[in-house]
């Protein structure tokens, strides 16, 4: 087909906002303070705590994995261990960051639907502790939200775990790379969720929503801002330079930007989905709730579609690939994927 190849392999292949690109170079001017000591970082910090209505504390930070390993370090003692799903990003997609830089223990449990639920935390925790000092000792809990395929925790459920998480005295972390898409599909601003989790510790993204090598992690528990700003360094997370990072949160939280992008990449998975949904072979794999959309399709078109589009194939032994929309998914870009797929599903099987 005579038409350039539309990106749906993932929000981390599209560019930075215009606004996002325009705070670097702005911010580009003369001498600062370096190692976050600067105006940006200042501003920035303040920013989020604003708009997250909370005097926790802020850390600018390069990269989601990074946020990640920092926030848990602070959490976890080498003998202890963290909660998650097994298809957490944390478990499956950090490349045992958490064991090899943190040195705890990653207990997993099923996913349903991309969720952990309260009964089969309480479960793996009750196991856990049945061995004592032969066995780890449960710390935190994290989860991912929006989930690692694109489903969304209701208020409702968040307010659940964060009754266990007390009740079971362990912590609470949030993986937040999409937190503005699950904001968007819930229809509540950001503060809300945090309001609802009562979260000791998020990792804020950036990066997958129009920003530039941006993310953060927020403390909202005292208690784990001990250290923080020496662990900081050590876990390889200070920027010299960071006010060319940090300026690039001051335009994203002005005048809702954010949800301005994350809108966007999720109404145009809305619309592919909805596509998908009536071409018959095609089956949807879960809801889709935010930006990212998992089918199954006839391993016969597989090798199409991933010709004519750039997109992953998630599940081989399902035949089940994933596309995932971005701020800058036109209307266009939806119409030819349309297409695509329509003209791919005339193809024998």
């Amino acid at each position: 087909m005579s038409h350039k190849k539309i990106c749906l392999a993932s929000d981390n292949w599209t560019p930075a906002h215009p606004s996002i690109m325009k705070a670097v170079v702005d911010a580009n001017e003369g001498y600062t303070p370096a190692y976050g000591s600067d105006t940006w970082t200042e501003e920035a910090q303040k920013t989020i705590q604003k708009v997250f209505n909370s005097k926790c504390k802020v850390f600018i930070v390069p990269t989601g994995t990074g946020a990640n390993i920092f926030g848990l370090r602070l959490a976890c003692r080498r003998y202890e261990s963290v909660i998650c799903t097994d298809i957490a990003h944390i478990n499956y997609q950090e490349s045992g960051a958490a064991e090899s830089l943190i040195g705890c223990k990653l207990l997993t449990i099923p996913h349903e639907n991309g969720k952990v639920t309260p009964n089969l935390i309480l479960r793996k925790l009750k196991t856990e502790r049945a061995f004592g000092k032969h066995s780890t000792s449960p710390r935190i809990l994290s989860i991912t939200q929006p989930t690692e395929v694109g489903t969304v925790y209701s208020l409702e459920e968040l307010c659940a775990l964060s009754k266990l998480c007390k009740e079971e005295n362990i912590l609470f972390h949030m993986d937040g790379s999409r937190l503005y898409n699950a904001a968007v599909s819930l229809k509540v601003s950001l503060s809300e969720i945090i309001d609802a989790a009562q979260l000791d510790l998020l990792s804020l993204g950036g990066t997958k929503n129009g920003l530039l090598g941006a993310e953060a992690l927020l403390i909202f528990n005292d208690s784990l801002q001990v250290g923080s700003d020496h662990l900081q360094k050590q876990t390889l997370q200070l920027l010299s330079k960071m006010r060319y990072v940090s300026a690039q949160y001051i335009p994203f939280f002005q005048n809702d930007l954010w949800k301005t992008l994350a809108s966007q990449a999720n109404n145009q998975a809305h619309k592919i989905a909805a596509a998908i949904k009536t071409i018959p072979h095609l089956s949807l794999s879960y809801p889709v709730e935010t930006n990212q959309i998992f089918f199954t399709a006839p391993a016969s078109w597989l090798p199409l579609i991933l010709e004519e589009l750039f997109c992953y194939p998630w599940n081989q032994e399902k035949n089940e690939i994933r596309f995932i929309t971005s701020w800058n998914t036109s209307d266009k870009d939806v119409k030819t994927v349309e297409s695509i797929l329509s003209k791919i599903a005339k193809t024998p099987i």
